[in-house]
């Protein structure tokens, strides 16, 4: 990790500590929530090889190669993006202040409390994969049924996608970045137009996740 640190720093930071000495700010959140990260898909790949270790194989893929033209990040990056967001409310303060209280009333700092948020995200998909049911292709038996020229008329229909959004309750600005994600609008081209930061995009992407969990991953009629 001290080799990551010094690598993505351009050298300004040796190691892991001297990054997170520093207060959060524009020119260390980045790198703050990626390293935070990091160690949330470490520690958690140790016990779920299936979704975790992917995470983080994509994950050290996308840090090596984000910079480059034209790459595009994989789902382990949000990863990066949840701590990044997270951090960005405590700007200027140091990541070892006090955040709170735990659920057990234990005092945690702001590092802590972010690093959970992340590995609560990772457990939420390693779940999910567990609940889903896989087919097995390996059987003719298990291919849903293809009825005949069912593409002859293909229409599409866009009525419950617009009663999700509407029902996730969006600000103007938040369904304007949705429907251009969308639309298959590249992540930099869409803080171009918005115009936005980076980190600006990923506190909204945020919150419309957020959102979409409160309103529509608790409701059973959608």
């Amino acid at each position: 990790m001290e080799l990551l640190v010094k690598k993505f720093s351009n050298g300004k930071y040796e190691n892991e500590s001297e990054l997170f000495a520093e207060p959060i700010s524009e020119e260390t959140i980045k790198l703050m929530g990626e390293m935070i990260a990091l160690q949330s898909l470490r520690t958690i790949k140790k016990y779920d090889f299936d979704v975790a270790d992917k995470l983080y194989v994509d994950y050290i893929k996308d840090l090596h190669h984000m910079g480059e033209r034209d790459y595009v990040v994989t789902d382990g990056y949000d990863c990066a993006q949840i701590a990044i967001c997270f951090l960005w409310q405590f700007a200027g303060k140091s990541v070892y202040d006090d955040y709170g209280k735990d659920r057990i009333g234990k005092n945690i700092t702001i590092k802590l409390a972010c690093y959970r948020e992340v590995s609560r995200y990772i457990d939420g998909l390693c779940r999910k994969a567990k609940r889903t049911e896989h087919i097995d292709v390996t059987s003719y038996k298990a291919y849903p049924v293809d009825p005949v020229n069912c593409f002859e008329k293909e229409e599409w229909n866009y009525d419950k996608a617009d009663e999700l959004m509407n029902a996730m309750r969006l600000t103007k600005k938040e369904m304007e970045m949705l429907e251009y994600y969308m639309s298959g609008w590249k992540r930099a081209d869409i803080a171009r137009i918005l115009p936005l930061s980076l980190s600006g995009m990923d506190y909204r992407k945020h919150c419309i996740r957020n959102k979409y969990h409160i309103y529509i991953g608790k409701c059973q009629k959608l």
